[in-house]
């Protein structure tokens, strides 16, 4: 069995290359310095994004073991040019740094070594001003508050003919830029300006204060003339994480309000990520059509969310990836099931049947991936299938809500008319927050169940996972 994993792709499989090209366009051509954001919700595709973008932009991407543009394909891949050189930073990695920016500095004088000697002008690179610049570290820190590694011995006499004394930030500043323009290319005519590229990774893991930190560090010491930044961040994330290290407003104002402004002053042009349009196809993307068991599992599920009524799967890509990879594991139960079912009916099994069982597959895998604690409930109590679809189909009129429904958040809005002889139902949209694990998507599945479905129908999945096949019967 071959299971997906959750590592970045330059495969553009959410429909945002749009959205790569017009970024990168902006921060090609933009005027540095300049600071732009992209949000997204733990899940969405921050990772991949960027790295999409640093191939546009450069036609490379070694993190990704991409280290040249290639011809093949991607002919629109590194479409600035030359005058952009890009460096790439996990902000998460350097989180405990008493400095960060002093290893985002290191990883600049890094990244943009390997890549001059790509470009075959690796004598630059033994220019004592240039190695002075972005490693004679030792009189920087004493502004920033850690002790840098050794210098080389060309660095090290540089540093004591030139930085005798302590330097001002604005002297750091421009100390770096000249550095810099050394490493990018010369400007050619009628192109913007060369721009280093510094995108920022997983800002939104670090812990609050070392983002903190790092953003100070980009403010005070690197908004140089040829450097444009691009965070990758979940920004409610940074503005909380900002509020928590900014000092509390003499005036009485809200850290939360300062923290938006903090992050606004510093970073104005922001792209949001946006959430995936058709989660059902992505998820049905990713059962495979080689595998008999997982193609006909795929064929009654395409049946099945076709035909529901409302949008009953997350719309976030590495949840969708995660209940794929369990869809996948459970693959063999569905058709040992299907196959069971056949037997009775002299070798046929209708759409109806195998979509019906898919369904309640879907639903058991749906729980057990993303609401454990309901999951273990339901399997060691299967009745408790009855108190769940009470809860999803008339929410309002339980009287004492079972505990382990409250943290859960209904998609839909479900109100009673009990005026007629037979109770009609309505439904009505309740706006979830997409980012929120406690949206219990599936309930719109639940609600559609025939009423003659009871808890013994889910038993051979519920259990599968402990009992494999044998409770496919």
């Amino acid at each position: 069995m071959s299971l997906l994993n959750d590592v970045p792709t330059l495969d553009d499989q959410l429909d945002r290359t749009w959205l790569v090209r017009e970024v990168s366009d902006a921060v090609a051509t933009c005027d540095p310095p300049q600071v732009f954001g992209i949000h997204g919700d733990w899940g969405l595709g921050k990772t991949s994004f960027l790295h999409q973008l640093q191939r546009d932009l450069t036609g490379e991407c070694p993190a990704l073991g991409v280290e040249q543009p290639d011809d093949a394909g991607q002919d629109d891949a590194g479409r600035h040019g030359d005058h952009v050189r890009a460096v790439w930073f996990e902000a998460w990695r350097y989180q405990h740094e008493s400095a960060p920016v002093v290893a985002l500095l290191q990883e600049i004088r890094a990244q943009l070594d390997w890549q001059t000697k790509l470009r075959g002008s690796a004598a630059k690179l033994l220019e004592v001003s240039i190695r002075g610049s972005l490693m004679a570290l030792e009189d920087i820190t004493k502004k920033i508050g850690i002790q840098a590694s050794k210098l080389q011995q060309a660095g090290e006499q540089w540093e004591r003919d030139h930085l005798a004394t302590a330097l001002p930030s604005h002297t750091i500043r421009g100390f770096l830029a000249e550095a810099i323009d050394k490493l990018l290319p010369e400007p050619a005519e009628g192109q913007p300006k060369p721009r280093l590229v510094v995108l920022i990774d997983d800002l939104d893991r670090c812990e609050g204060e070392a983002a903190f930190r790092l953003l100070e560090g980009l403010k005070i010491y690197l908004t140089l003339r040829n450097c444009v930044f691009v965070l990758g961040m979940n920004q409610q994330v940074i503005e909380d994480a900002i509020g928590q290290s900014v000092p509390q407003p003499a005036d009485g104002a809200s850290r939360t309000r300062r923290a938006t402004a903090y992050l606004e002053k510093l970073c104005q042009n922001v792209w949001h990520l946006p959430m995936v349009a058709a989660p059902d196809r992505l998820l049905l993307g990713w059962l495979r059509d080689d595998e008999p068991a997982e193609r006909g599992l795929r064929q009654a599920l395409d049946r099945v969310l076709t035909g529901a009524s409302w949008q009953c799967l997350p719309p976030n890509p590495r949840r969708l990836k995660g209940l794929a990879n369990l869809l996948r594991r459970m693959a063999p139960v569905f058709a040992h099931r299907c196959d069971y079912l056949a037997s009775l009916t002299d070798g046929e099994l209708v759409d109806a049947d195998a979509s019906d069982e898919a369904t309640r597959l879907l639903i058991v895998a749906y729980i057990y991936q993303f609401h454990s604690e309901l999951y273990r409930r339901w399997e060691a109590s299967p009745d408790l299938f009855l108190r769940l679809r009470d809860w999803v189909s008339r929410s309002s009129s339980l009287d004492e809500p079972a505990p382990l429904f409250a943290d859960l958040d209904l998609p839909r809005r479900v109100t009673i008319d009990e005026s007629t002889p037979t109770p009609r139902h309505s439904f009505q949209n309740a706006f979830p927050d997409p980012a929120e694990g406690g949206t219990f998507w599936i309930q719109p599945l639940l609600i559609e169940l025939d009423a003659s479905v009871g808890p013994e129908d889910f038993l051979p999945y519920l259990r599968a996972g402990s009992a494999g096949h044998r409770g496919a019967r």
